[in-house]
């Protein structure tokens, strides 16, 4: 099983958003990626860590089943739920919506924000460190 933790750090004062996402895959090779974004909410910067989460599952196509964790309640209740109130974050929700149910095998869990190993990657995405 492929493991994926992925999360987002926002920026309110300057609209800067970073994206991470920690993958352990089932032979035990951790991967890191992130990527910046610009003029995000934070629940938005969350649907896209999500969405960029789901596209790197994609990519390995050996890998059958799939455990997402984040730390992000309101992503993890819409999934969960098939179902975002917020018609601004419709767009990213049903891209990581369809992106998740195209996987063969897939969970999802709601962690702590100490648990999420994706927290630092998105941190250094925020503020362009390696």
């Amino acid at each position: 099983m492929v493991h994926i933790y992925f999360d987002a750090a926002t920026n309110q004062t300057t609209g800067e958003n970073g994206i991470g996402v920690w993958i352990k895959s089932s032979d035990g090779t951790v991967s890191t990626f992130k990527q910046r974004e610009l003029g995000l909410s934070s629940v938005h910067a969350e649907l896209a860590a999500c969405a960029y989460a789901l596209e790197k599952a994609h990519l390995m196509q050996e890998e059958t089943s799939f455990m997402l964790y984040s730390d992000a309640d309101v992503v993890v209740r819409a999934l969960e739920q098939r179902f975002m109130k917020d018609d601004s974050a419709k767009p990213l929700f049903l891209r990581a919506l369809i992106a998740y149910d195209e996987l063969p095998t897939i969970f999802l869990k709601w962690i702590p924000r100490v648990e999420n190993r994706a927290d630092l990657i998105a941190r250094e995405a925020l503020n362009g460190t390696s």
